[in-house]
């Protein structure tokens, strides 16, 4: 039996609230410990294994974190003009692999997996919209 082992990290970001940043990354519920990084007025975080978010309710001991309760938190610390990119990389031995990016600014939270992504492109370089792989669900 195969286990999803996976990566996370961030870009480097600005914070409006240096301090509510510290405080959404520590309550957040993750595989292991979230690493800030800092490079000069600027975030960043990342961990091994996965960010499942973060306590749906502030007196909860919270059994079921909410991802997007976290996007949401930090949706509230970002500048108008910065973003926030949350990429992981995972895999299950040779069985699949993931590479999916969550981009959270003031106004919007989006997200695209890289394999979505290069179908797409693969369909429009061959102008072929039914284009398909075995790699797809």
């Amino acid at each position: 039996m195969a286990n999803y082992i996976s990566f996370i990290r961030t870009n480097y970001f600005t914070v409006n609230n240096e301090s509510k940043f510290h405080e959404i990354i520590s309550s957040c519920f993750a595989e292991d410990k979230i690493m800030i990084f800092k490079s000069e007025d600027k975030f960043g975080f990342g961990c091994r294994g996965s960010i499942y978010g973060i306590s749906r309710d502030e007196n909860d001991d919270c059994t079921e974190p909410d991802a997007d309760g976290f996007h949401a938190a930090l949706q509230e610390i970002i500048p108008e003009d910065d973003a926030i990119i949350i990429t992981e990389i995972g895999y299950e031995k040779l069985r699949y692999f993931v590479a999916s990016s969550i981009i959270i600014t003031k106004t919007q939270i989006r997200s695209v997996d890289l394999r979505d992504k290069a179908l797409d492109i693969a369909r429009e370089m061959l102008a072929n919209q039914s284009f398909s792989t075995q790699m797809d669900y």
